[in-house]
């Protein structure tokens, strides 16, 4: 039903939605032919330094009628356009394949007026495969397009505000020979203890003449404190991602990353970033996520410092409107990230779509006891995500983690009707218990199973007499203990 609401919510509301191409985002490339006849390409007006607004709208709806009434891009195409100053093109792109020539004229069934009256700038019908190229989700969306091919979403603003766009200093055509821009930091964003973070930037050369060499830097209160010396080969509007090296930051930290080869146009030489200082965290960590109304969308994943995935729940596999906690290990200390996915977009932000209850998730990392340690991330269903990332500085590892390398349980099936059955795994002959736990720290069940053989053992669960619910099943071997979550259904 979500999916439906889409188009009806996109002539009410405009949100930040990731499916759309971020700003940054090179724009794909068309050929297309206007309602005169008229062909154009969008690369061969960037490549005659002109900047390019795209309206992506359908002559059904209202949020688009009344933007294009604002006469906003008209004022663009008569100030800036082949009859102004010649800098600038702009486009109405049609979206919807379905609507027809009448519908653009006002006369059809599915229009909300004459759309060709008064548009004195090139209206392009049946784009709808355009629209798809830039991942489009909702209209009106309306893209400002550089002489560079990148993009920013410009949306619905002011004539005045669509000049400020175009004509600042990072949407300038090339016109200098040498010109070295730093576009984007692409490196790492979090910062762990003894875990340094790969540094690396975006570099496009503006320059008219080949670009063969820049050096780059990081700066940090004015200080450079990591340099780099690139060479290569980049035409004009040509980008790479240099890799620039490591550095330990130290929590939290701002900084600058500078084109200093002393190329002609200091203006585009620096980018602002920063990293994010990692939470402290013990190797186990609590995970509380509950479902909205789409619960197959989400899914979560915890990636260590080299990228590999040491836990996760992928999209798909989880239920709509269901509370799920989890205890989950990594093998050991180190830099970890916690990140949230939404395959929407929407994050559990249900109660956008109708009546519907927000999702919400939060993770922590928890002592031997399961106390909380510390919180990682935080997130109560009140806007939109595709992912989210949150940091752990693992330092300190737990008790139930040392366990688990000397013996293991596993309880299975899982969740569970009404038994279950418990295969353990010995290091040694040693005193067990067993205590199963609510939600609430309550004991509701505990059994002294003696002295058992060190190796592979089966033992009962019964809890057919147990409310459904989450459980704790925690098992202590001689001075060990390890727990795991069971749902009882």
């Amino acid at each position: 039903m979500k999916h439906i609401y889409t188009a009806l919510l996109a002539l009410i509301i405009s949100f930040s939605a990731s499916a759309q191409l971020p700003d940054g985002s090179i724009a794909p490339d068309f050929t297309a032919e206007d309602l005169n006849g008229v062909e154009h390409n969008l690369y061969d007006l960037l490549d005659q330094g002109k900047k390019v607004i795209i309206d992506f709208s359908a002559t059904w709806c209202g949020p688009c009628w009344n933007y294009h009434n604002t006469g906003a891009l008209e004022e663009v195409w008569e100030t800036y356009g082949p009859d102004g100053t010649d800098e600038a093109y702009v486009f109405f792109i049609e979206g919807d394949d379905t609507t027809t020539q009448e519908d653009l004229e006002g006369t059809g069934t599915a229009t909300t007026g004459n759309w060709i009256e008064g548009t004195g700038y090139p209206i392009i019908d049946n784009g709808g495969n355009i629209f798809d190229d830039y991942d489009g989700a909702y209209y009106p969306t309306i893209y400002t397009i550089c002489p560079n091919r990148m993009l920013v979403e410009s949306g619905q603003i002011s004539a005045a505000d669509h000049a400020s766009i175009m004509f600042a200093n990072d949407c300038a055509a090339a016109t200098q020979a040498n010109d070295a821009a730093v576009l984007a930091y692409t490196g790492e964003t979090i910062s762990c203890s003894n875990s340094p973070s790969a540094v690396s930037a975006s570099l496009m050369n503006l320059g008219t003449q080949p670009l063969t060499n820049a050096t780059l830097e990081l700066f940090i209160n004015g200080n450079s404190v990591l340099s780099h010396n690139w060479s290569g080969n980049l035409d004009t509007y040509g980008m790479e991602d240099v890799q620039m090296g490591s550095y330990q930051f130290n929590g939290s930290t701002n900084f600058e990353i500078r084109v200093t080869s002393g190329d002609m146009n200091e203006a585009n030489d620096f980018v602002a970033a920063a990293v994010e200082g990692a939470s402290a965290a013990t190797t186990l960590f609590y995970i509380y996520l509950q479902t909205d109304n789409w619960g197959e969308e989400t899914g979560w994943e915890i990636a260590d410092s080299d990228g590999s995935i040491v836990a996760s729940v992928a999209p798909g596999s989880l239920t709509s409107e269901t509370l799920y906690e989890e205890y989950v290990g990594v093998p050991s200390t180190g830099c970890y990230t916690f990140r949230m996915i939404d395959t929407y977009g929407d994050g559990l932000y249900a109660s956008q779509w109708g009546n519907y209850e927000d999702g919400a998730c939060f993770v922590t990392t928890v002592n031997d006891d399961l106390s909380t340690y510390g919180y990682v991330y935080s997130y109560n269903g009140s806007y939109n995500f595709e992912t989210e990332a949150r940091a752990a500085d693992v330092m300190t590892a737990v008790g139930v983690e040392e366990q688990v390398e000397q013996s293991s349980f596993n309880v299975y099936p899982n969740p569970v009707e009404n038994v279950a059955w418990i295969d353990l795994n010995l290091a040694g002959n040693q005193e067990v218990r067993l205590d199963v736990v609510n939600l609430l720290g309550q004991r509701i069940m505990s059994q002294d199973m003696g002295t058992m053989s060190a190796g592979n053992s089966r033992m009962q669960l019964d809890l057919a007499g147990v409310e459904s619910g989450i459980y704790l099943v925690t098992l202590t071997a001689g001075e060990t203990t390890s727990t795991m979550r069971v749902t009882k259904k």
